[in-house]
């Protein structure tokens, strides 16, 4: 069992750098890169894509549709990432409009990819890197986060910062949206970056600091510099503006010195 395990994590890192080749030479003529979440909305549902003119989703709607819609979301990596290739082999092979992963509503913008000839082991390595491309990417264009609790508290300590704490697991969609169409703005960014230090902890992996318990995901806990008081907590999904008012609650609720616990 553990030389499976070791052999797929071998294939896993030596077809990834050979999937983002593949893609260029493939596949970047048709799929743009990466446009950010709300841009994309407001093209599909407020012009009817006019304004982008889409011919064909962006790498990272296609990275975040597979994640989302082929195998076991909830399973473990290497065995979605199979499912993931046997996916995209037979699709490219054979494209269906009925087997696509491209949510309906959108799917209409696009025309219907050709048939595309390619072989086992470039269907493998596409496969590895789009499953982790998507995320990489946003990541890329969102607000700083520190890896670990620890980290971001002695960066609060010597800023004198809060620190917020988002509880999330991975297949969670709202987590998910939060990254995608709130952490990416740049008002969101400036604000976090000029009061807050950010970290993630996985809920069903980690325990939350101060004995705090799990409101669900994706969850918010801000706790004060000293690492001793909890501020506030909150769980849910909100907009741009809902999420920058929530920050400036945090702020007047410090000065205040009013606390959670």
């Amino acid at each position: 069992m553990r030389l499976i395990i070791l052999i797929s994590i071998l294939n896993i890192l030596l077809f990834a750098d050979g999937g983002e080749d593949i893609f260029k030479k493939r596949c970047s003529s048709c799929h743009q890169t990466y446009i950010p979440q709300p841009e994309l909305l407001k093209s599909y549902f407020d012009s009817n894509n006019s304004n982008l003119n889409l011919t064909s989703p962006t790498l990272v709607e296609l990275s975040y549709w597979l994640r989302d819609r082929v195998g076991d979301r909830k399973g473990d990596r290497e065995s979605q990432i199979m499912e993931i290739e046997e996916f995209l082999y037979n699709y490219l092979k054979s494209p269906d409009i009925n087997s696509s992963i491209i949510p309906k509503g959108i799917l209409r913008y696009f025309r219907q990819m050709p048939k595309v000839d390619i072989g086992e082991d470039e269907v493998e390595a596409l496969a590895i890197y789009l499953f982790d491309i998507g995320r990489k990417i946003v990541k890329e264009h969102g607000v700083k986060i520190y890896p670990t609790y620890q980290e971001a508290l002695e960066v609060a300590k010597r800023e004198n910062k809060i620190v917020m704490v988002e509880g999330f697991i991975t297949y969670c969609r709202g987590c998910i949206k939060m990254d995608r169409e709130v952490f990416i703005d740049d008002r969101v960014k400036k604000a976090l970056e000029r009061d807050f230090v950010v970290t993630k902890i996985n809920v069903l992996r980690e325990k939350l600091p101060l004995g705090l318990k799990s409101l669900g995901t994706p969850s918010f806990y801000f706790i004060t510099s000293d690492g001793k008081r909890v501020i506030d907590q909150i769980v849910g999904t909100g907009t741009v503006d809902e999420f920058l008012e929530l920050l400036e609650d945090i702020r007047d609720s410090l000065k205040r010195g009013e606390f959670y616990k």
